[in-house]
């Protein structure tokens, strides 16, 4: 398992997403569009054929020149040519071939008249040869499928016709052999049900319910959201993941079912709290709800996870200006405490209560002035009236207070 090849994907560093014909129209990047275009080729992520050409005729307008685009052209023999070319070309090899060979018989004579050893014959392998290579040319060569450049009887005996025809049955079969594969790979897969009686292994499930998943991607992909369900619903029966409901959240989004969306959302949540595209997705349904207090607590939410998501900062600044007295991004509720009455109450009587308890003498005291005041006003008219009349009318007797004078006791 440790040495198992890489997929294309991983070895260009794309994603699944890539492959996408708006992602195809965006991209400026011709080294990326070549990279995407091997991968549709190679058939790892299935059959494409509307995608791979519009991959080509993207890295046409970007790098003309790239090695992707370079076609093979096949052989051209006398099926594929028109005949008047075919025979064009026969005429001239025809008048090549007899030019060749009357130069060659006034080469044979020359050679005759001038009869010179050293010399080596026209067309021939040399008559001397050295001594070692005497004793090894004993051994016989086995013979061998390629004729030798100079093995002139061989030539000889070599039909063009019949090679070329090998050739053309070649190719035959090769295109056979592409058109069955071609319709293969056009053809959508087929994935057997089995009965429910079978009673499959958890591994089992899963590769199954993975099968299942990248087929309702494929079906996502072509703009097939319905048939994307149907096949995320199948997956989820029988075996639940958290990217298979994230994946048919964002189906739903798209068939504007955002109930059954949010739904899904929170199942993914519940597998994976942390999840970033479930949350998004799960705001961007309770705003298209018309759920916009749930959808900012949502984006809150993200920004705690994330907080320099660019998406969830702008969607929050849009769904502040919609209701005013939603609170800042970093505001939180207090925690407040209910204290119970389970202890005692403290009494602060006793913290106030006298060491000692002295008796008021004011009530006394007031008794006491009273008295001395009724005896002095009576020792005072006893004064005057033993004086005479004339110190009478001299000193006028003053007249009563309405209050009673109190003295300094």
């Amino acid at each position: 398992m440790a040495n198992k090849p890489k997929r294309l994907l991983e070895k260009y560093d794309l994603l699944l997403d890539h492959l996408d014909f708006e992602y195809l129209r965006q991209s400026n990047n011709a080294r990326e569009v070549e990279n995407i275009l091997k991968v549709l080729r190679s058939g790892e992520e299935g059959h494409f054929p509307q995608l791979t050409a519009f991959a080509e005729e993207r890295l046409k307008s970007l790098r003309p020149e790239s090695k992707l685009l370079r076609k093979e052209q096949p052989l051209a023999t006398q099926h594929t040519m028109p005949e008047e070319q075919w025979q064009t070309i026969s005429t001239r090899l025809n008048e090549w071939q007899s030019t060749m060979k009357a130069v060659e018989e006034s080469l044979r004579s020359m050679q005759d008249e001038t009869d010179d050893p050293t010399v080596p014959r026209i067309r021939c392998i040399p008559a001397f040869k050295p001594v070692e290579e005497t004793a090894a040319s004993t051994v016989v060569p086995p013979e061998t499928k390629c004729i030798r450049y100079c093995d002139y009887k061989k030539w000889d005996k070599f039909d063009a016709d019949t090679e070329m025809l090998k050739m053309d049955l070649d190719e035959e079969r090769h295109r056979e052999m592409v058109r069955i594969n071609n319709k293969k790979n056009s053809e959508n897969p087929k994935i057997v049900e089995l009965p429910p009686q079978v009673k499959l292994s958890q591994q089992e499930k899963q590769v199954i319910a993975g099968k299942l998943r990248e087929k309702g991607n494929d079906s996502f992909r072509a703009k097939e959201y319905t048939e994307a369900v149907e096949e995320y619903n199948k997956s989820l029966d029988l075996y639940p993941t958290a990217a298979c409901y994230n994946n048919r959240a964002l189906a739903y989004l798209k068939l504007k079912r955002y109930s059954e969306a949010i739904a899904d959302c929170d199942q993914c949540l519940a597998l994976e709290p942390t999840n970033l595209k479930a949350l998004m997705r799960k705001a961007q349904a309770l705003t298209s709800n018309d759920s916009i207090r749930e959808a900012y607590h949502v984006y809150c939410n993200i920004l705690l996870l994330e907080p320099t998501n660019n998406i969830a900062l702008s969607y929050m600044e849009y769904l502040r200006r919609q209701l005013p007295d939603l609170p800042p991004p970093n505001a939180f509720r207090m925690a407040i405490e209910e204290v119970s009455n389970a202890e005692a109450e403290i009494d602060f009587r006793d913290l106030v209560r006298p060491k000692k308890i002295v008796k008021d003498k004011v009530p006394e005291v007031i008794s006491q002035l009273s008295k001395d005041t009724a005896s002095l006003i009576r020792r005072q008219a006893e004064k005057m009236t033993d004086r005479p009349i004339e110190e009478r009318t001299l000193f006028p007797e003053p007249q009563p207070r309405r209050t009673p004078l109190i003295e300094e006791l």
